[in-house]
């Protein structure tokens, strides 16, 4: 069994008119996201510019040491913002997959590091 570590808050920007609800919207579809992650999310940024045209959501994370970046536009800040998730998904799924081309994968719980 994989070791999942918690995932912290991501750090929000917003630009132009984003209210509570898309922002809450936008934290969650993220976070549902990074559950994908095959290493420790070490910081994540999300970005929501509703001042753009056409409504935008950036989403940087931090896999491991790993940088991955996906952005999306909607004709609203729930459209991008589920065209993003959907990104990030795949490309977290992507890493996963070919683990040569990722983060190395944490040590099993309780391995000694470089031990017999």
């Amino acid at each position: 069994m994989r070791s999942i570590s918690p995932i912290t808050a991501p750090h929000v920007r917003t630009h132009g008119p984003v209210d509570e609800t898309a922002r809450t919207y936008a934290v969650e579809k993220l976070e549902a996201a990074l559950h994908h992650a095959p290493a420790p999310v070490l910081q994540s940024w999300l970005t929501l510019d509703a001042a753009a045209p056409g409504d935008r959501v950036d989403a940087h994370v931090n896999v491991n040491g790993l940088p991955v970046h996906v952005h999306a536009v909607g004709v609203s800040l729930q459209e991008a913002t589920d065209l993003m998730q959907q990104k990030l998904r795949s490309c977290l799924r992507r890493i996963r997959r070919r683990p040569d081309q990722g983060p190395a994968a944490p040590p099993p719980i309780g391995a000694v590091p470089g031990g017999a």
